[in-house]
């Protein structure tokens, strides 16, 4: 069975913890205003769909690597996570979430 492109997170105060975690866990470093901004929009804007770019990367050698969220607006309060792109980015990606769910 395909595992799904998005990871469904809540919005409160466990993202945060969960976001941090997972940074380190990839070694990368995301966008912190964009993180903000999720928390800043699920205050004041549960209305509209949108989209948040926490991390891109790119080189000539490899493909783009890119964590993006999204916030549906039938579901305000649930962020739409996903990896796409980079050569092997994506299985780590969803081992940290098979490790998170199971802990």
């Amino acid at each position: 069975m395909a595992s799904s492109p998005f990871q469904v997170l809540l919005i409160d105060e466990k993202l945060r913890n969960t976001l941090a975690q997972l940074q380190a866990f990839l070694g990368v470093r995301f966008d912190q205003a964009e993180i903000e901004q999720v928390f800043i929009d699920a205050e004041t804007d549960q209305v509209s769909f949108k989209t948040y770019s926490f991390y891109r990367t790119s080189s000539f050698w490899n493909a783009a690597w890119t964590i993006t969220g999204a916030v549906d607006e039938y579901e305000p309060e649930t962020l739409f996570l996903k990896s796409s792109g980079g050569i092997g980015k994506r299985k780590k990606f969803d081992l940290f979430f098979a490790n998170y769910c199971n802990s």
